[in-house]
């Protein structure tokens, strides 16, 4: 569950990665993604970083009995590639069975933990010490930003403030992230944990239903791909959607060429700004078909390049314009109940398919799913 943010990262800072390192991420508890995972790596020279707060997060456990067996299999002690990031004391706590163990905070839900142990072993491993510093003195520098009482210098309160202006005000209910970075092609995934777990609450801190439109439905794709899958829609579909633009005046790898008298990256961001000056401005045409209404919300940030301190910089800036609408809403940003119910069923299934001789009239329901999967 805690595995979007420092994939999200780990993709966009690759070209920053030491040579030989790299990362790869298993967080579904499908089978066929582990053994993906594992095909092609030569498990002598891998490190595996298991994360789970509680220790007890089944879908995690099961991903790592797989992991040991891998090992097992190629004559390897599991002990000396297995590193733990979970929280003091508890059941993965355990030196017997980690070549070591990383301590979380306990307060720290997983959409917030990139920034964390969480993230910052694997990015540490693959970045180096110098480059993770640089993450986190950019995300620093922002949540610094965010405790400014002067809006017109408080960037993320007011991406929050023209957030609910475009959610509560003009009724849209979404919000397209769309980076022209293909380094950030999993931060609109990260960002849709982020803020759909954190804001999408119907009830407020004090208990009562909200009689107010709170967090937006968060998707994107990076362009300049996006332009020809959904674009279409956002110019002239009859759902306003509000638009983030996330670019870069300079590539980060510094490999690009010159066509036509201009380069590909500054062709990259000619296309982000055409698109955000098509949305606002329109076009008028006396052929309907042709015709762009124009006044599309929609803003554009621009950074020279994409760094681990711009990155880090990005993160905290989202991560505040989250929380900054979750206290305008009067919402608990920081809890996710909504998570639970799905995981409590999922154990019931699981504790039938296990112990099938134990069902009764009371499971009807679930053993009639059960049987329609084929699963009994």
């Amino acid at each position: 569950g805690s595995d979007l943010g420092p994939r999200a990262l780990s993709l966009a800072l690759q070209a920053y990665a030491h040579p030989g390192r790299e990362a790869r991420f298993i967080a579904n508890v499908d089978p066929d993604d582990t053994a993906a995972v594992l095909a092609d790596l030569n498990l002598s020279r891998s490190l595996f970083v298991i994360v789970s707060k509680s220790g007890t997060t089944l879908e995690t456990l099961t991903n790592e009995e797989l992991v040991r067996a891998a090992l097992v299999r190629a004559g390897l002690d599991p002990k000396r590639h297995l590193l733990a990031v979970t929280g003091e004391g508890g059941p993965m706590d355990d030196a017997s069975r980690y070549l070591a163990s990383f301590y979380m905070f306990d307060y720290l839900g997983g959409r917030y933990s990139v920034t964390s142990m969480v993230g910052a072993v694997t990015l540490g491993f693959t970045l180096g010490y110098d480059a993770l510093m640089e993450l986190l003195r950019g995300a620093w520098e922002m949540d610094v930003l965010g405790e400014q009482r002067d809006i017109r210098k408080n960037l993320p309160l007011l991406m929050a403030l023209i957030g609910i202006w475009n959610r509560n005000f003009l009724g849209c209910p979404t919000c397209a992230i769309l980076p022209y970075s293909q380094a950030l092609s999993r931060f609109p995934a990260h960002l849709q944990q982020c803020d759909m777990e954190s804001n999408g609450k119907s009830v407020t801190r004090q208990g009562k239903p909200v009689t107010w439109k709170t967090g937006p439905i968060i998707w994107g794709e990076p362009g300049t791909n996006g332009q020809h899958a959904f674009y279409q829609l956002i110019h002239q579909g009859t759902e306003i959607i509000p638009a983030e633009f996330i670019g870069f005046r300079g590539n980060q790898r510094g490999l690009d060429i010159e066509v036509s008298g201009t380069s590909s990256q500054q062709k990259l961001v000619a296309n982000m700004l055409a698109q955000s000056l098509a949305l606002a401005q329109g076009k008028d045409d006396a052929n309907p078909v042709r015709r762009f209404a124009g006044n599309r919300p929609n803003l554009v940030l621009i950074a020279e390049q994409l760094t681990p301190y711009q990155m880090g910089a990005l993160l905290a800036l989202y991560e505040n314009r989250i929380a900054f609408q979750g206290f305008c809403w009067n919402i608990n940003s920081f809890d996710q109940e909504g998570v639970q119910l799905g995981k409590v069923l999922a154990t019931k299934l699981l504790h039938l398919l296990a112990n099938p001789n134990e069902m009764d009239s009371s499971q009807a329901v679930e053993t009639l799913l059960l049987q329609h999967a084929g699963m009994v």
